[in-house]
């Protein structure tokens, strides 16, 4: 399998054989189920002593079923039938010394007794005697080489011995036998995904018994035979017929998550593994692919909720804390850029909501706490100001100045009674309120800010469908969105077939926020990520058995590579921190990368524009394509030209 969370669903097919209950039937044989007959009924009758025996027995009275059966031994020392009987119930009891003994007693009586080589079998089974349990076994079936109870016994000695050529080879034998044995084809399917041969589960249904290769199990199985061949279409097909035939499977369901993943349908993948959790709710590896899914698609709250789900079901795996912790420190930051970015586009109450997630995260974050403090305390001055710059405006009939300026208060506070009452004055002038809008959008496109620019227009557009300088320019930007969406296209193609899977990733990134339904894209990203988590996983392993291996150098090497393909991974910082008592230059580089955007956000929040700009130069000493930096620097560079046309002075 290709990812590490498909691997992991071959662990619904590790414990098939981790009970014999499915071949206790073999404890009560056929040949003493049915009553003995007798004439008049005596004590010291065998055949009533039998019957006695025997009904008591199949009422659950196992221990009152004892004595007479012993009484009928002492009549008839050599009644096999007794005597197996006797043997099953100590088996049933768990006194195996004494079941063995009377098994034994059988078999030296009569060598060839069926059930008591098979029920012997059971005794040796339980006690861990798997090879004895064995021998058993082998003298039934030369007895009897096509049964299949005692095949399917034999088989299932064998896996819990280990010995799996034999296991398998015994449940072939089975399938010849018994061609409608479920068992035997679930198990044989088991091992075939466990090497990874998908094509015999394929052949193996193919000539298996219509009622097993048309059953809803054989054909989930079927799917992900297909799903890990990569066919993914007729993974589909066998999927979605199992579903018809038990809509109640959660494999199925997570087998068609992985699908609708590979595809890049995360919201249609994101229904079927939570189908699957809600099916079966300890189904760990659904709760992983949540996880995954809702990180590729920026949700990092929901994310970390499935992550955790994960790790109350795996709460000593050391991966799992790992990438739990790592997915945290990630979401963190993520949503401080996030606020920090709507910051800088004006979307001042959003950026707010982003840091407010972040302390929900970290309550005690320096970062978010002083962010939202710095704003609020802001945010009263700001709408204040806009508020008088915009009357000033209003006053000089500068109509479209003053609009932006009450409409960037309501952006601050949308419920700004002084904000509603302005726009409600320039109605009054019978300035339209579209072409206000249109000319907001106009402001927007000089100021470099494209959506912004775009959502004005499309807001236009929604009061005016037919206002044709709108559409002109929604046209006009959105052309110009799909081209700045082909260019980082196809510098994430170039980088990835260059195996630069961060830089590809980040550029797929952009061309995605840009246009945000493009599947193509979507592909690529998927591709892309999942290379790199197979990568780093590889590296990872490689590293870890190099170090424990004591070959130290090599491992480092191993090491540096993961915190090439990700500098912030914890596991590699913490084993080369081990191997060479030093913080990683790629890890001081990232830390102090980010220590320096903050400290620019902060400083951007104080009004401290300039000085905002020369910190976040520093980060492009560091890292020369710093995507944050340098969006940052050209939008606080864009703000300080706008603001001196405005005659504002700034720091």
């Amino acid at each position: 399998m290709k990812e590490a969370a498909v691997m992991k669903a071959t662990k619904r097919f590790s414990s098939i054989y981790a009970s014999l209950a499915i071949i206790m039937l073999l404890i009560l044989p056929m040949t003493v189920m049915a009553a003995r007959s007798s004439g008049e009924v005596r004590k010291d009758d065998p055949n009533a002593l039998f019957n006695t025996g025997l009904a008591l027995y199949q009422n659950g009275k196992f221990k009152e079923a004892i004595p007479p059966l012993r009484r009928l031994l002492d009549l008839s020392p050599n009644d096999e039938m007794a005597l197996v009987l006797l043997g099953t119930i100590h088996l049933q009891i768990d006194s195996l010394d004494d079941a063995e003994k009377y098994y034994q007693k059988t078999l030296d009586i009569n060598a060839k007794n069926i059930d008591a080589l098979n029920n012997l079998s059971l005794v040796y089974y339980k006690q861990k005697r798997y090879e004895a349990a064995i021998s058993e076994l082998l003298q039934s079936l030369s007895a009897q080489p096509n049964n299949s109870d005692t095949l399917l016994t034999l088989a299932t000695i064998y896996s819990e011995a280990g010995k799996n050529d034999e296991a398998v080879a015994t449940y072939r034998r089975l399938v010849q036998s018994d061609p409608k044995s479920a068992k035997a084809y679930k198990f044989l399917a088991d091992v075939y995904f466990q090497k990874g041969q998908y094509d015999e589960i394929i052949r193996l249904y193919k000539n298996a018994d219509d009622q097993i290769s048309k059953n809803a199990d054989s054909l989930t199985n079927l799917g992900f035979a297909y799903l890990y061949k990569n066919d993914l279409n007729q993974a589909a097909k066998y999927f979605n017929t199992s579903n018809q035939l038990s809509p109640n499977k959660a494999e199925t369901h997570y087998g068609l998550g992985i699908i609708n993943r590979r595809q890049a349908n995360l919201d249609a993948a994101i229904k079927e593994f939570k189908e699957a959790t809600v099916l079966n709710s300890n189904y760990t590896n659904a709760f992983q692919e949540l996880s995954i899914s809702y990180e590729d698609k920026g949700d990092y709250l929901k994310a970390l909720y499935y992550a955790h789900q994960v790790l109350k079901n795996m709460p000593d795996d050391a991966s799992v804390n790992s990438r739990y912790q790592v997915l945290k420190n990630k979401a963190v930051d993520y949503y401080l850029r996030k606020g920090s970015q709507a910051y800088l586009d004006n979307d001042f109450a959003g950026a707010v909501t982003h840091w407010e997630k972040v302390l929900k995260l970290d309550p005690d974050n320096a970062n978010a706490k002083k962010f939202i403090n710095t704003a609020q305390s802001k945010f009263g001055k700001d709408v204040k100001s806009h508020n008088s710059s915009a009357e000033s405006f209003f006053l000089q009939n500068r109509f479209q100045d003053a609009y932006r300026e009450w409409d960037l208060a309501l952006k601050i506070d949308p419920n700004n009674q002084a904000a509603l009452e302005g726009l409600r004055k320039l109605k009054s002038k019978k300035v339209s309120t579209n072409d206000l809008i249109t000319s907001q959008g106009l402001d927007y496109m000089k100021r470099g800010n494209v959506k912004a620019a775009l959502e004005e227009f499309k807001s236009t557009l929604k009061v005016d469908p037919k206002n044709l300088v709108a559409k002109q320019y929604v046209d006009k930007l959105q052309n110009e969105q799909k081209n700045e969406s082909e260019k980082f296209y196809r510098k994430g193609v170039e980088l990835l077939s260059q195996g630069q899977i961060n830089e590809a990733i980040t550029n797929l990134e952009q061309a995605l926020e840009v246009a945000p339904q493009d599947q193509r894209t979507k592909n690529l990203l998927y591709k892309a990520r999942t290379q790199l988590r197979d990568n780093l996983k590889a590296l990872l392993a490689r590293g870890v058995e190099l170090a424990n291996g004591g070959r130290v150098a090599e491992a480092k090497e191993k090491f540096t590579e993961v915190l090439k393909l990700n500098p912030g991974n914890a596991e590699a910082t913490e084993y080369l921190s081990k191997l060479t008592g030093q913080t990683t230059r790629a890890a001081v580089n990232k830390d102090e990368i980010k220590k320096l955007y903050y400290d620019g956000v902060s400083l951007y929040l104080d009004g401290q524009n300039r000085r905002a700009i020369e910190v976040w130069q520093k980060i492009l000493v560091l890292d020369p394509n710093n995507p944050e930096a340098t969006s940052s620097i050209a939008k606080a560079e864009m703000e300080l030209k706008e603001m001196e046309k405005r005659g504002i002075k700034v720091e």
